[in-house]
């Protein structure tokens, strides 16, 4: 625990509240316990510091400090027993405690749906009910909010990506501090840089085509919902890149279109699906910000190990067809390996290799020889990438 947390909550009140309430919790074995990877204690003092960096009242401030003290229904562990309700109100203060007790009682998921139907029926605003008036959901907002932030950094992408919509909805609502760590957090205002190399390589027919690697490309929020969606159990071992490839074959998923060779939109697949919410956006925001004009033929996900590397190919000989590459995987480190390799089109020559930057994304047309290289022995993860081929009416 830093001296600087306790100083500021000893100089908290005038009335020196503030001591008092960290020394109540200091003497609970309970606060020692493992959580979120480190203890309770730093997690309840680092919520109590958000909020006041934040700019929330004392009252607010003290409710994150004790926010989760007589358990939670994700965190069932009881600091405090129910029973010392009055001690702690002596020490932090009524107001305190009956938002501290309000969280604790809560039913996150009904909460948040509450929430959600607030926001829709009445133009983004909260509104009283039966059991919390508007103020009191909006303090209990902020708690969650602080709660939340403070774990994000070590969620696995999963979690992370729970409540994104309800976030950028709610947003507004929020304190301004708030509302800023929320964005520096998810990006949804951020237009991406867009920053750009671009490798012309000679195709096997006419011309030459453009390898194009953009990275913070993809916003941060929608990074997060698509490295989920590999995590999850979708894949299927046995895909191939081409008919070279008879043996050591890799992990695959498909989302939607039959084959890339197809001329027909495949966007209506991977719509009204929630699974594929990402993978929608991913597919939209390609269109709008790279790809005006080109339609959605096939779209899937495939997953390297170690041992699994793919044959070189084409993706289609036909004019006017390309394809994306997603690298969706929540990191990647210099020795694991896995390159995307393209070739001149004779195959004995690698004309550009491009390292598996999580959340980069590769666009080039799809005559270009290309494969993709596995994970070195080093590497214990999956190499997962999200694939959409599409198709330029205008350029055929």
């Amino acid at each position: 625990m830093m001296i600087a947390q306790q100083e500021l909550l000893a100089g908290e009140s005038s009335s020196g509240a503030g001591g008092e309430a960290l020394d109540f919790l200091l003497g609970r074995p309970g606060v020692r316990a493992p959580h979120s990877g480190g203890t309770l204690i730093e997690h309840l003092l680092a919520v109590h510091d958000k909020l006041k960096v934040w700019g929330a009242r004392d009252a607010l401030c003290r409710a994150g400090l004790y926010h989760s003290v007589y358990g939670t229904d994700n965190f069932r562990q009881q600091t405090v027993s129910m029973s010392e309700r009055p001690a702690v109100s002596a020490v932090i203060g009524e107001e305190a405690e009956k938002l501290a007790y309000g969280f604790c009682m809560l039913n996150t998921r009904s909460f948040l749906a509450e929430i959600e139907a607030d926001l829709e029926a009445s133009g983004g605003q909260l509104r009283d009910s039966d059991r919390f008036d508007a103020a009191s959901k909006l303090d209990l907002l902020h708690i969650f909010m602080a709660n939340w932030l403070e774990q994000l950094p070590r969620m696995r992408a999963m979690q992370r990506s729970m409540h994104v919509g309800l976030f950028r909805r709610v947003k507004p609502l929020l304190l301004p501090l708030a509302m800023e760590e929320i964005e520096a957090a998810f990006g949804f205002d951020v237009i991406p840089s867009r920053r750009l190399a671009v490798t012309p390589v000679v195709t096997g027919n006419s011309g030459a085509g453009e390898i194009s690697i953009l990275d913070d490309f993809v916003p941060k929020h929608l990074r997060d919902g698509l490295t989920a969606l590999t995590e999850r159990n979708i894949w299927r071992y046995g895909w191939k890149a081409s008919p070279t490839q008879t043996a050591h074959h890799f992990w695959h998923s498909h989302f939607a279109g039959d084959n890339e060779e197809a001329e027909a939109s495949c966007e209506f697949e991977l719509q009204d699906r929630p699974l594929m919410a990402p993978v929608l956006a991913l597919w939209q925001h390609v269109r709008d910000n790279l790809a005006p004009g080109h339609i959605p033929v096939r779209v899937y996900a495939n997953g390297h190990t170690f041992g699994s590397d793919g044959h070189a190919h084409t993706d289609s000989e036909r004019p006017g067809h390309f394809t994306s590459i997603y690298y969706a995987h929540p990191e990647w480190k210099t020795n694991w390996g896995g390159e995307t390799l393209f070739f001149d089109p004779s195959g004995e020559d690698v004309v550009k290799a491009v390292f598996p930057r999580p959340g980069r994304l590769v666009h080039f047309p799809g005559n270009i020889l290309h494969a993709a290289r596995s994970p070195s022995r080093d590497c214990g993860a999956l190499r997962a990438v999200i694939v959409v081929k599409t198709f330029c009416p205008a350029l055929v």
